[in-house]
């Protein structure tokens, strides 16, 4: 998993490299982080190796943190990330106990906030002056024994649909 996580961290793409610098973190410091023991973690390979990896770190005997970095090759991989997401990291997850998954993103950083949406999470809160130069984040909470979202209990429009979210194979990047 280091190997796997080192070489996602020296290819990243654009906005997940900002988003790092964010949270303060070099590409090292942050390899070791994914690698390290997690309630679930996913290496998602593509033509040219390690592209994204995913981990869910516990943060309360309920709660888990979830994290994604990807490099450009990110499309070839995204609608096998969401699949894995719905089919087997949130059954897992809530065998496991948890009920809750948090996620913050730089805001601005359309294509995490399009996946955090196509996944089910929900905008909770914007965070001010969050990242190290002071940049806003989002935090999104993925409750996992809802069985429907809020967004969608209020009437707002439906969640986007694969194409939508530009995770259809080579259909742009999340």
């Amino acid at each position: 998993m280091l190997e796997a996580a080192r070489s996602i961290m020296g290819r990243l793409r654009a906005r997940d490299a900002a988003e790092l610098a964010e949270y303060g973190f070099d590409h090292e410091t942050a390899a070791y982080a994914f690698a390290a023991p997690a309630v679930l973690a996913q290496v998602f390979a593509g033509a040219t190796g390690p592209v994204a990896v995913v981990t869910f770190h516990r943060l309360t005997p309920k709660a888990v943190v979830a994290s994604l970095m990807a490099t450009d090759a990110w499309p070839q991989v995204a609608r096998a990330v969401v699949r894995w997401g719905v089919r087997e990291a949130k059954p897992a997850l809530l065998a496991l106990g948890y009920e809750r998954a948090e996620c913050r993103t730089l805001e601005g950083h359309d294509d995490a906030i399009r996946l955090l949406e196509r996944l089910g999470f929900v905008l909770e809160c914007r965070l001010p002056r969050f990242g190290a130069s002071g940049a806003t984040f989002l935090q999104y909470a993925w409750r996992l024994n809802d069985h429907v979202s809020l967004q969608s209990a209020e009437g707002a429009a439906a969640p986007a649909t694969a194409a939508d979210a530009g995770i259809e194979a080579g259909g742009g990047t999340v």
